[in-house]
């Protein structure tokens, strides 16, 4: 095999590496946001039940004025019965009354309603309480450790970089030049063998010339279909 393929077989090792564990350092945050995500919405749900227990607790205080003021109002109504003297006006005023007890008794009736709701709402709210704290562990946990398998991509990356660099010795400029358009057009694989006289990056049979060229190796031979450059298997 000639040398600058083993070179490029070399730094192609590393420049593989280096794609999938920066592809994986990419994929990090939306991870990270997707577990942030659950812990927000598990958070929310608790959240909207609590402020609904609230919003009970501020219908039935209003409820409770509202029930105080007919309770005066009728009392009200009653002492100018006792005041009156026209049989009309009496009448009127225990038409009056009537409908003030049957507006109190719609509103306690609503009383009793927000009363089962809160009720109801309670058990929930522990549940609710319970899975958010509970998810949110699970996801601080997986997040941490997302945390640290980010720290070791980079580090990994870096040994990586290092080692690629070292790589690089050698090797013709013309003929990086050409390996990187490759890399970086053919799916990573700019570099690629040769099996029973067809090219395994494009899966296409080379023709006589370029099997004897290769087969002489005395120069870097490319593929006549794909351009990758091609090496037989050693």
């Amino acid at each position: 095999m000639l040398e600058e393929i083993e070179k490029l077989l070399a730094l192609q090792d590393r420049d593989q590496k280096l794609r999938t564990l920066r592809l994986e350092l990419q994929a990090v945050p939306n991870e990270v946001a997707s577990k942030q995500k659950l812990i927000a919405d598990s958070a929310a749900r608790l959240e909207l039940a609590r402020t609904r227990a609230k919003a009970i607790e501020v219908e039935k205080k209003s409820l409770q004025i509202d029930a105080a003021a007919k309770r005066d109002q009728i009392s009200r109504y009653k002492t100018q019965q006792l005041q009156t003297r026209k049989n009309e006006e009496y009448t009127a005023l225990s038409h009056e009354i009537s409908n003030a007890e049957k507006i109190i008794s719609g509103i306690e009736d609503k009383e009793l309603a927000l009363m089962e709701e809160a009720d109801s709402l309670a058990p929930k709210i522990a549940a609710a309480d319970k899975i958010h704290a509970d998810e949110k562990a699970r996801m601080e946990g997986q997040i941490g450790l997302l945390r640290e398998k980010e720290g070791n991509l980079k580090k990994r990356i870096e040994e990586v970089q290092q080692s690629r660099a070292a790589a690089l010795e050698g090797i013709d400029e013309e003929l990086l030049e050409r390996y990187d358009r490759l890399f970086e057009t053919k799916n990573a694989r700019a570099v690629v063998s040769v099996e029973h006289d067809v090219c395994t990056g494009c899966h296409m049979k080379i023709t006589a010339q370029t099997s004897l060229a290769l087969r002489s190796d005395k120069s870097v031979i490319s593929c006549p279909q794909c351009g990758r450059l091609l090496h037989l298997p050693a």
